[in-house]
């Protein structure tokens, strides 16, 4: 029987049509040849982690570590400020979108204490103190980040979906 995380990320490969497994983030590219594949200095890599649109690996002597997905990842933020038009800002507001305890799903206790549920500006893996973060999850590994970011393109249909699914 699979997982919710198995459904999760069936749903957000169906609508993203994204085809990451879990060796593609795998932490093992840096952040110095990363900015060289992707075209793009360390210091702009660097702001991507501070505006909340990547979080990076940290090895135990706090090195950046990258994964493939990463880089397609940074990829798309790449063509959503080069083609589409957003700056970060607007990319962080529609990763806020995302609703997070939905997607996971979240059981009502937790749902109603988390902090990600009323932030309309923040992606739910850059507020500090969600129900997640205090359980123990890793933001890094979650589905929801993952995978979410695929769908800005669709995140209207994933949105309806939800909607429906919960007749609302």
């Amino acid at each position: 029987m699979p997982s919710p995380d198995d459904n999760i990320r069936e749903k957000f490969h169906n609508l993203a049509g994204t085809t990451n497994t879990d060796s593609d983030w795998e932490p093992v590219i840096s952040i110095g040849t990363a900015a060289e594949k992707v075209g793009l200095s360390v210091s702009a890599l660097r702001k991507y982690e501070k505006e909340g649109l990547l979080i990076y690996y940290r090895t135990p002597t706090g090195r950046r570590l990258l994964s493939r997905a990463d880089i397609r990842r940074i990829s798309m933020i790449q063509h959503m400020i080069n083609d589409t038009g957003l700056n970060m800002e607007g990319i962080r507001r529609l990763l806020a979108l995302l609703p997070c305890w939905e997607l996971k799903p979240c059981d009502c206790e937790k749902k109603d204490k988390c902090r990600a549920v009323t932030d309309n500006v923040s992606p739910c893996w850059t507020i500090e103190r969600t129900e997640c973060e205090k359980s123990g999850e890793e933001c890094r590994v979650c589905n929801v980040y993952r995978y979410g970011a695929y769908c800005t393109e669709t995140m209207k249909s994933l949105l309806h979906d939800l909607c429906d699914r919960n007749g609302r």
